[in-house]
C-alpha cells in the first residue's frame, strides 16, 4: 500500500482528493475549467448527443439501468424522483411513466430545449424541468431537499465532488442512484487514427466511478454496485464517419489540428464498399446506495 495508510480508506476527504488529482491529470481538464465552459461543451454536442440516447441503444440502456434497479428492490410507482443532469431526457420521461413525479434538472440551454419538446411530445404532465447547474442550483428555494424518493444522476458532471453528493444525498429521503465510466470508452478508429494525428498513445478514459463508490462506503450508506461492458458495431458513411470521428477527439478535449480533407483520407482509406464500419466499446459502472 506504499504511503498509503489502511485508515485513510475509510476516509472521505482521501477519495475526494484522489478523485480530483485524477480528474486534473485527465483530459476532462481541456478546455472545461469553469462551470460555464463545462456548459458550453454540452450544448454543442446536443445534437448528436439527443440522436445517440433517444434512439434504440439509448432506449436498450435505459431499459437496463431501470431493470436493475428493479431487481435492487426500488419500487417506483407513486414515487418521486429528481434527475440530475437529465440531458434531451431518455431517463426522465422513462421514470416519469413509472412514478408520480419527477423533477429533471439540466443546465444546458439546449439540451433543456429538446427535453421539453419530448416532454410534450410524450403526453406526460408529471415532469418538471429546471434549468440550473447541480452545483448553483438553491435546494430551498426549488424545494427540492429532503422529497425525493430516489436521487438519480446517470453520468452526470454535476456530480464531481463530496459535496455535490453530500447535496444529491440531502434531496433523497431513501435511495441514490449513480452510473458513470469504467475506465474504458473507445472505437478502433480512433484508437488507429490517434497516434497518426497526435504522435502519442490513445489517452485512456477516466475511470469515475470507481471514486464514487468509495466515496459513499465512507459515509456508512448501504450500496449495491455492478459493472457491465457494452459493445456495439456500427455501419458509416463517409459523412456520418468523419463527423463522429471529429465529434469523438472533442470529447478528448482536442480540437482537430488538420483540414478536414486529411480526416476524408483516412475514412476512405477504410472503407469497404462505401461503408465504414466502427467497433465501439464501453465499461459503465452504476452504483445504488440506500440510507439506513
Amino acid at each position: 500500500m506504499g504511503d498509503i495508510q489502511f485508515k485513510q480508506l475509510k476516509d472521505s476527504l482521501f477519495w475526494e482528493r484522489a478523485w480530483y488529482k485524477d480528474r486534473e491529470n485527465s483530459f476532462f481538464r481541456r478546455g472545461r475549467k469553469t462551470l460555464q465552459d463545462t456548459v458550453d461543451f454540452w450544448n454543442k454536442r446536443a445534437d448528436i448527443f439527443q440522436k445517440n440516447v433517444m434512439g434504440q441503444k439509448g432506449d436498450k440502456r435505459v431499459k437496463r439501468v431501470l431493470d436493475w434497479l428493479e431487481m435492487q428492490g426500488v419500487e417506483l410507482a407513486g414515487k418521486e424522483v429528481l434527475d440530475i443532469g437529465a440531458g434531451p431526457g431518455a431517463f426522465s420521461l422513462a421514470l416519469a411513466q413509472r412514478c408520480r413525479a419527477v423533477v429533471a434538472l439540466e443546465p444546458a440551454e439546449v439540451m433543456v430545449k429538446f427535453l421539453k419538446s419530448e416532454v410534450a411530445s410524450s403526453g406526460c404532465s408529471n415532469v418538471r424541468v429546471i434549468q440550473n447547474t447541480w452545483e448553483e442550483v438553491d435546494l430551498k428555494e426549488e424545494d427540492l431537499f429532503g422529497r425525493f424518493d430516489l436521487v438519480f444522476a446517470s453520468m452526470s458532471p454535476g456530480i464531481n465532488n463530496l459535496d455535490t453528493i453530500q447535496k444529491a444525498l440531502d434531496c433523497s429521503k431513501e435511495y441514490f442512484y449513480y452510473s458513470s465510466f469504467a475506465g474504458l470508452r473507445e472505437s478502433d478508429l480512433l484508437k488507429k487514427l490517434w497516434p497518426i494525428l497526435y504522435g502519442e498513445n490513445f489517452p485512456d478514459w477516466p475511470d469515475q466511478v470507481i471514486f464514487v463508490l468509495n466515496l459513499l462506503y465512507t459515509l456508512d450508506l448501504q450500496i449495491n454496485f455492478e459493472v457491465w461492458e457494452e459493445r456495439n458495431r456500427v455501419e458509416l458513411t463517409m459523412h456520418e464517419a468523419v463527423n463522429n470521428l471529429l465529434d469523438e477527439q472533442r470529447n478528448y478535449g482536442k480540437e482537430p489540428p488538420y483540414a478536414e480533407e486529411k480526416l476524408q483520407d483516412f475514412v476512405l482509406a477504410n472503407m469497404k464498399d462505401g461503408v465504414l464500419l466502427q467497433q465501439n466499446r464501453t465499461r459503465l459502472g452504476q452504483i445504488l446506495a440506500r440510507k439506513t
